[in-house]
């Protein structure tokens, strides 16, 4: 029993706070997933039910949706599993925000690529009932700002992952 080593509080702080980076960077990856998918939705929903012939096609709405909604899913099923004690191994905890920085950096040029497109062919001038709302296409910028530092954040998310774990 006075053979075992007590053990250091020092490295015990540290080693707990450096487990606590990774999923703090989680976390913020999912709010700002929720903030960008709830900046896009109305835009999207909008452009749909003005009656013209819509620009938008359905291949840019999933490309934007499933990477959002799904890395939301993913990173909140990894959150619950560090809350229950479960760990994930080192190469898929970087191969998850490594895919997910590539795809949120698609999805944001989809959404930058349709912004675009809306305001440079929307607008019908003999018949101004069928523009684009300017808060719409605000919101639609917006989220791909949001979709952008998501992006930065899941590459910082492989960089620290690759630290500490």
């Amino acid at each position: 029993m006075a053979e075992d080593p007590v053990p250091d509080l020092e490295e015990s702080k540290e080693s707990s706070s450096n487990e606590l980076i990774p999923i703090g960077v989680k976390i913020l990856e999912v709010i700002l997933a929720v903030f960008a998918i709830g900046l896009i939705v109305d835009p999207f929903n909008s452009f749909h039910r003005i009656g013209n012939k819509t620009l938008m096609k359905l291949d840019d709405v999933g490309i934007i949706y499933v990477p959002i909604a799904g890395y939301i899913l993913i990173n909140m099923i990894i959150i619950v599993g560090y809350l229950m004690g479960d760990r994930i191994p080192k190469k898929t905890a970087v191969l998850f925000p490594a895919v997910g920085a590539f795809l949120f950096v698609v999805a944001g040029s989809v959404i930058v690529h349709n912004w675009r497109k809306f305001r440079g062919n929307y607008v019908d001038v003999s018949n101004n009932a069928t523009f684009a709302s300017k808060q719409y296409m605000d919101m639609l910028i917006s989220g791909a700002v949001f979709v952008f530092i998501d992006a930065a954040v899941f590459a910082l998310d492989v960089y620290i992952t690759h630290q500490y774990l």
